[in-house]
């Protein structure tokens, strides 16, 4: 039996793909919210001074948290508590591996202050103060020896915020008339379902023109939407792949199910609204998700690993 109560207000008339959904999107801010929590901690941990030993600059794994970012900068450390040596490293991350070793240089052999755990001196984490201290003391890089990457101009960005909004708005939209077409319901006028495809095109061709600037220099095509999304969120990355799974099984679904249309029948049909939603949800949440990274992009991600 189809249950047509389905409120957006009410989770217990939610169907179970929503909450789903909901736990993936919880799920990825986990990684985040505990990494906030280890620097907080150490910070009121005791001092000691340290020395940078290792430079690196790697990519981050599959399942990191950091897949948004193209290129992770790695200084590993080392310092001594009471005559027994310990290391540890300091993650940040980049939208390229330029600007991650822009950020690594001149660091190798410097002193650097480190908060130790006084109860487990292995534990530690690098005084962000005092690793600042030493990037604006150092000297300056030669003008043009970095190549230049994209920048959204200043006031473009309004423009590119707006479209966050707009891409976001249709992405709900989509949401809402998916989830009711699977409780059985059209929950939108008819109109809308035209006005949500042709809806797509007016943030679909800025979007095309900012991922291929946003993916320049990205070397493998498996590396493209983690160059496009260097500037959102890693949780950005992970819906726009759930949202483009999702569009391909329910497609395969609307295909097997699509009824063939009878004379005189007008307005789509409830496994339309269903198939097409499917569809649009991926093209709303990733045009979300590339005019954030855009609008954001230059900015880096600190992590703190605590051992």
């Amino acid at each position: 039996m189809v249950d047509n109560d389905f409120r957006f207000i009410d989770p217990r008339t939610w169907p179970w793909v929503m909450w789903v959904w909901l736990a993936f999107v919880v799920a990825s801010f986990i990684p985040s919210l505990w990494k906030r929590y280890q620097r907080h901690r150490s910070a009121t941990w005791p001092l000691t001074q340290g020395h940078i030993e290792t430079l690196n600059v790697t990519q981050p794994s599959r399942w990191s948290h950091n897949r948004g970012q193209v290129e992770i900068a790695e200084i590993g450390y080392s310092y001594s508590i009471d005559g027994t040596v310990y290391g540890g490293h300091y993650q940040r991350s980049f939208g390229s591996a330029d600007a991650a070793w822009e950020f690594l240089r001149d660091l190798k052999g410097k002193p650097i202050t480190v908060h130790y755990n006084l109860a487990r001196p292995s534990s530690s984490s690098i005084a962000e103060d005092s690793l600042e201290t030493l990037i604006q003391t150092r000297p300056p890089i030669p003008e043009g020896s970095l190549r230049e990457e994209y920048a959204a101009p200043v006031w473009v960005k309004p423009f590119l915020w707006l479209g966050v909004a707009y891409s976001a708005v249709g992405l709900i939209l989509s949401l809402y008339v998916h989830i009711g077409a699977l409780r059985g319901r059209q929950v939108l006028p008819e109109a809308f379902f035209f006005s949500l495809h042709i809806g797509i095109f007016v943030v679909w061709f800025p979007v095309v023109f900012l991922a291929k600037e946003l993916s320049k220099g990205v070397q493998q095509k498996q590396d493209f939407w983690r160059g496009v999304l260097k500037g959102a969120p890693g949780w950005m990355l992970y819906m726009v792949y759930g949202f483009g799974a999702y569009a391909v099984v329910n497609f395969a679904i609307f295909l097997l199910h699509s009824p063939a249309k009878h004379v005189g029948s007008s307005g789509p049909s409830l496994v339309e609204w269903r198939g097409f939603s499917g569809h649009w949800m991926v093209f709303y949440s990733a045009a979300m998700a590339v005019l954030y990274s855009a609008a954001n992009y230059g900015k880096s991600e600190r992590t703190a690993a605590i051992s």
